[in-house]
């Protein structure tokens, strides 16, 4: 916060408040998408999934050494995902459910299987939906 100092309190709300407004706006995954890459750089999305792998490592028990490793990141982001899950822990069980729901209902509209009555094993076929197609 101390690089926005000259910033005003209401000059502050409005741009959460707009980040915000952004977000909230998506009605699907391609909406998402759409809103990500007009606002963040490809830097800032890559450092924000990372972040999350990272959570999810730290709430799957994992050591700080074997996701220094795996990840290639530092201490000090491990750290700050660490102090960010004990602040805001709802934070990664909404990112975690919704992630669950995305993958059932991909997994249940993305692929259908086809063949006759009389097919015993019947071909699976993908029907074209994609993640980014699951709705709100």
């Amino acid at each position: 916060m101390r690089r926005y100092n000259f910033l005003q309190k209401s000059d502050v709300f409005e741009a959460l408040n707009n980040v915000r407004d952004a977000f909230l706006s998506a009605k699907d995954g391609n909406d998402v998408e759409q809103i990500m890459n007009g606002l963040l750089t490809f830097d800032e999305r890559i450092k924000i999934g990372r972040r999350i792998l990272v959570a999810e490592c730290l709430l799957s028990d994992w050591k700080v050494e074997d996701i220094k490793s795996v990840f290639k990141v530092g201490k000090t982001t491990i750290a700050f995902v660490a102090s960010k899950l004990e602040e805001y822990e709802k934070c990664f069980e909404l990112i975690k459910l919704r992630s669950k729901r995305v993958q059932t209902e991909y997994e249940r509209k993305s692929h259908r299987l086809v063949g006759g009555s009389t097919k015993i094993f019947k071909t699976r076929e993908y029907t074209g939906f994609k993640r980014k197609d699951v709705k709100r």
